[in-house]
């Protein structure tokens, strides 16, 4: 058995362990330790690390399939794995002696990272010096580094953004994630003032957008050769298309026991609960094509000739696509599952609260995305430097 099936493997073994701590989890407000434990174990963290670290320098599709399996048991702790994995090839794409850091011990860290340029950066000697707040830094309770974006302004230049490694332990974490869904991502505030970042943990964040970074030039792999969207999108298609899996797995099992307490009569014999779980799953297996057939095409060009801006944005697009439509599917489901499914106790209500949260996701968002493709079809600027 190859790595790729064997790390699936183990998340499917792992995935009633993670429902079963599904509300603990969301009570906690972050991974429980024990899940980043089970996490860590399984290999998973090291899916995109190089192979030069002890990591398993597979591609996008191996996180694809893990994170939307973790994602079918529980959102908060699929979102958490998802962003851990991805964020490991981010420090794959740093410096060389960066690399040498941070995978001295281990083949992976687990950092959080939330890209909008909230820091501000000043130049000193051997480094920058930074200070700035940042909201949505998933699974910071658990983060062993911080990435930071700063705005950087040298004398008489245009002031360009950085993206910045800072260890945990130089970072303030604002405990202040308190929201209807994904609660348990521990997606709070971080904060750091005067801290000083040396020069070989910052990256130009033009270059990790756009592929020129450290990464393409160490390494032969095409995973390495991408530009950041196709790391972070892939993030963010996973895990919204496993919260559909398990909405649609939930209802299934509550509608084949559910009883309608005027008649007496099973529920799943309504034609009703009939057509909502075919079109839920249709979706499902649907949507699942598509990010599929999404990765196979990204993987295919980042062996050939690499991701230009259009396919960046393309990546954009389809992936406020598939948000939007597993949203809608999730509460086509929830409308037909009856008033006790919103009880706490029940998973459905907690994936309807998760999927709605993702939906207004900055990263995920369908108009401003829709707006950014249009314009770069139509050879505009896309209006956004996060692309």
């Amino acid at each position: 058995m190859d790595i790729t099936s064997e790390l699936i493997g183990r998340a499917r073994e792992l995935k009633p362990i993670f429902a079963a701590r599904a509300a603990a989890t969301e009570t906690n407000r972050a991974p429980l330790d024990e899940t980043i434990a089970d996490i860590t174990d399984a290999g998973f963290l090291q899916i995109l690390t190089p192979k030069r670290y002890g990591g398993h320098e597979l591609h996008i599709d191996t996180l694809v399939a893990v994170s939307r399996i973790i994602s079918s048991a529980c959102g908060s702790t699929g979102w958490v794995s998802a962003f851990f994995i991805g964020h490991n090839w981010f420090h794959s794409v740093f410096s060389q002696k960066s690399q040498d850091e941070v995978f001295a011990e281990n083949p992976y860290q687990r950092s959080s990272a939330q890209i909008a340029p909230t820091a501000r950066a000043t130049e000193v000697t051997g480094g920058y010096e930074v200070s700035g707040q940042q909201s949505w830094s998933s699974g910071a309770t658990h983060a062993t580094y911080v990435f930071f974006t700063a705005v950087y302004a040298a004398a008489d230049a245009e002031p360009e953004l950085l993206l910045l490694c800072i260890p945990r332990s130089e970072v303030e974490l604002i405990d202040n994630w308190y929201i209807a869904g994904m609660r348990g991502t521990g997606s709070c505030d971080v904060k750091v003032e005067n801290v000083f970042v040396p020069d070989h943990h910052m990256l130009p964040f033009k270059d990790f957008l756009d592929g020129t970074h450290f990464g393409s030039s160490l390494y032969d792999s095409p995973v390495f050769q991408m530009p950041a969207a196709a790391i972070v999108f892939f993030e963010g298609m996973s895990v919204v298309s496993g919260i559909l899996r398990g909405m649609v797995e939930n209802f299934q099992e509550i509608t084949e026991q559910r009883i309608n307490t005027y008649t007496g009569s099973g529920v799943a014999a309504k034609p009703s609960a009939q057509m909502r779980l075919a079109r839920g799953r249709a979706t499902a297996d649907a949507i699942d094509d598509m990010v599929d057939s999404i990765v196979a095409r990204t993987i295919h060009k980042s062996g050939n000739g690499g991701l230009n801006l259009q396919d960046r944005a393309d990546i954009s697009m389809r992936t406020a696509l598939v948000n939007q439509l597993c949203c809608d599917a999730v509460n086509d489901l929830m409308h037909g599952a009856g008033g006790s499914s919103f009880m706490n106790d029940v998973a459905l209500q907690r994936f309807f609260r998760d999927s709605n949260v993702l939906r207004t996701h900055a990263a995920m968002d369908f108009e401003a995305s829709s707006e950014m493709y249009g314009r770069v079809l139509l050879g505009m600027d896309p209006g956004t430097p996060v692309l």
